[in-house]
């Protein structure tokens, strides 16, 4: 599979070099490919202001590989899913610096920075609603002030969540997502505990990097990227996934499941996106006082560099 994406990689940008210089320009001249791959009564012009609007607001992701970001909006394109509009949620293109992309000096690669699509919780809550038979989903944090039941029958299983209104609901507790169905039934999820979703974030996250305490590395890697600096944000999109496997499913959101977080390089609009979709471990250098900890194995907050949800990334970062 991998030669095969290397191949149809070579393919893809020798198609690119042969249009506009910028990526922007790029984008554009590719809106009648984009629409061959949209669902019906989707617009490629609208994909096509989302992107321009990507670059302006994403740090570094006009300087990314050219072919990764425009095959990850082709997979935007084939679910019928907006990049980077915050308010609908349904996805994002951020780049993250791979030391092993890029031209090559002296025989081995320079570095350079790969687009990644990530699908937010809102994007698969949007396929699911496509199929018609869903309702309703949610994803829900019980904080350890709010009271919370479960109890599982052999006829029904009754759950109880009221949240705590009279002061501070506490600290995360637990994790869960819910759905109602066109035919008044419902699929919810186990619940997670907070400790068992940190154990997923930490064996699961696909950005880490090297951590430095005083301007030496520790040996030790550490999460960065969404889950870091957006844990609750992450914790919710995992029970959406995991809730998916009891909802019923379309073509698209069974793709959505197969890409999320991939790196795709092909621009042909009528191939299945899980072919051409690669899912890299994103383990790259960062600037070591980005994560460096003043004190203790704690890193401090990184400074804000982008608005809304998910954060800018760092080379090296990526969720």
């Amino acid at each position: 599979m991998g030669r095969d994406l290397a191949s149809r990689a070579e393919q893809a940008r020798g198609q690119i070099e042969q249009q506009p210089q910028t990526l922007g320009q790029q984008i554009q001249a590719m809106q009648a490919q984009f629409q061959l791959a949209m669902p019906r009564g989707a617009e490629a012009g609208q994909l096509v202001r989302d992107a321009m609007t990507c670059l302006r607001t994403t740090k570094d992701l006009a300087k990314a590989d050219a072919a990764s970001v425009l095959g990850a909006l082709m997979t935007c394109a084939q679910l019928g899913l907006r990049p980077g509009v915050g308010a609908l949620g349904h996805a994002w293109i951020l780049p993250f610096w791979d030391k092993n992309a890029g031209p090559e000096r002296n025989g081995k690669p320079m570095g350079g920075h790969v687009a990644q699509l990530i699908i937010g919780y809102q994007g698969y809550a949007e396929l699911a609603y496509r199929t018609g038979r869903v309702l309703n989903i949610a994803a829900r944090t019980v904080y350890t002030n709010d009271h919370f039941e479960l109890a599982y029958h052999l006829s029904t299983d009754d759950m109880v969540h009221r949240p705590y209104l009279d002061g501070p609901r506490g600290e995360a507790r637990l994790y869960y997502a819910v759905a109602r169905l066109k035919d008044d039934g419902y699929a919810v999820t186990d619940p997670m505990t907070h400790a068992d979703m940190e154990t997923h974030r930490d064996r699961f996250a696909m950005a880490k990097a090297k951590e430095w305490v005083g301007g030496k590395e520790t040996g030790r890697r550490i999460v960065v990227g969404p889950w870091r600096d957006h844990f609750e944000a992450m914790a919710h999109k995992t029970m959406v996934r995991r809730l998916a496997k009891l909802l019923p499913k379309s073509t698209e959101f069974a793709y959505a499941l197969a890409v999320d977080e991939g790196v795709r390089v092909d621009i042909t609009p009528d191939v299945a996106p899980d072919e051409v979709t690669e899912r890299p471990v994103i383990d790259g250098q960062v600037e070591p006082d980005a994560i460096e900890p003043p004190s203790g194995d704690s890193p401090p907050e990184p400074p804000a560099e982008g608005d809304g949800w998910p954060p800018v990334t760092k080379p090296g970062q990526g969720a």
